[in-house]
C-alpha cells in the first residue's frame, strides 16, 4: 500500500512541491567569441563614423554651393543675365575650392567648358550646357534660369 492511497486530489496537490524556476539567463555574453564580435562591431562602427565625418567635411563646399545656387534661384528680382553671371561665378568658386588653383583659375571659354564636362565624366546634361555655363559670365543675353539645373548637376557630380 502506498502513502498516497486514499487521498483526494486537493490533498495530493498539497503534497506537491512548488515549481522550481531556473536561474535567469544573464544578459552579458558568457563566451569570449561574443566579446570579440562586439569589439569588432564597435571598431567597424567607429571606423564608419570616422569616414562619414571625413566625407561630410570634404563635401561641405558642395553643400554651401548648392545652398547659394538655391538662393540665386529664389531671387525673383534678379535679371536673367545677372543670375547667369552669379551662377558662373559660383561655379568658378566651387571649382577653386575643389581643385588646385593653378589648374582652375586660368580657365575660361572653351577650356572652362571642357573642364566642366570632363570633371563630371562627360555627363550629358552638363555637356549640353557647358558652353552656355562657360559663357554666362560674359554674355548679357544669358538666361540664369536655364543654367540652374546643369550647374546644380555639376556641383553634385564633379569628381574632386
Amino acid at each position: 500500500m502506498s502513502r498516497y492511497d486514499g487521498l483526494n486530489l486537493p490533498q495530493l496537490m498539497d503534497l506537491m512541491h512548488g515549481l522550481v524556476m531556473p536561474d535567469p539567463v544573464p544578459w552579458s555574453p558568457e563566451t569570449p567569441g561574443w566579446w570579440i564580435l562586439f569589439g569588432w562591431l564597435l571598431g567597424m562602427l567607429f571606423i564608419s563614423g570616422y569616414y562619414f565625418v571625413q566625407q561630410r567635411r570634404r563635401n561641405r563646399y558642395r553643400r554651401q554651393a548648392l545652398a547659394l545656387l538655391s538662393a540665386i534661384d529664389r531671387q525673383a528680382d534678379l535679371h536673367p543675365a545677372e543670375s547667369a553671371q552669379r551662377i558662373a561665378a559660383l561655379l568658378k568658386r566651387t571649382a577653386l575650392a575643389a581643385y588646385p588653383r593653378q589648374q582652375v583659375a586660368s580657365l575660361f571659354g572653351g577650356e572652362w567648358a571642357k573642364f566642366l564636362v570632363e570633371t563630371t565624366n562627360h555627363d550629358r546634361q552638363v555637356a549640353e550646357a557647358a558652353d552656355r555655363l562657360a559663357a554666362a559670365a560674359y554674355r548679357d543675353d544669358a538666361d540664369g534660369r536655364a543654367l540652374i539645373a546643369p550647374a546644380r548637376r555639376w556641383i553634385r557630380l564633379h569628381r574632386a
